[in-house]
């Protein structure tokens, strides 16, 4: 008489498949607040222009370099050194230099830092060609310190000239 050998008997699972679906994406979520994204900042240096606003509210002629500095996490402040650069005669050199200024992150905006003050007072009538560079540090909220730096990448020119310094 041969031996049989019973087959086992697979057991089914009784979770329905929509659980087992919620329980992954749960898993999923719980591992993703541990680990945040890797930071990425930029600076965002637009072409230095003659200030209308400047003139009509406060009567000063005056080339203002706006930047903003954009981070994919919360950042403290942005620290950064920027100049604006000029073309003369046939070299480019710094016309007005900022030195280290340092903004705090937008209250409600807090991956985003905005340099909205800078300007260097200038004389009208001459037209000259300019060009935006800044470049320093993102303090992150996490205590990170990221480096950045950007250029207006292009010269376009306005009628007032700075002075010298």
């Amino acid at each position: 008489m041969p031996i049989t050998i019973p087959k086992p008997i697979l057991l089914m699972p009784k979770v329905p498949s929509v659980v087992v679906v919620g329980l992954l994406a749960a898993q999923f979520l719980l591992f993703q607040i541990g680990h945040s994204p890797e930071p990425k900042c930029t600076l965002k240096v637009e072409i230095p222009h003659y200030s209308t606003s400047l003139k009509e509210t406060r009567n000063i002629d005056a080339i203002k370099l706006n930047i903003t500095s954009t981070c994919n996490v919360p950042q403290k402040y942005t620290e950064i050194d920027s100049t604006i650069q000029k073309i003369d005669g046939n070299s480019q050199m710094t016309a007005y230099d900022f030195g280290s200024v340092r903004q705090r992150s937008l209250k409600n905006y807090p991956e985003v830092a905005e340099f909205r003050n800078l300007y260097a007072p200038c004389h009208l009538g001459i037209s000259v060609p300019y060009s935006g560079l800044a470049k320093g540090f993102v303090y992150l909220k996490n205590g990170e310190k990221y480096p950045v730096e950007g250029s207006s990448g292009e010269f376009k020119a306005a009628k007032c000239a700075i002075g010298a310094q």
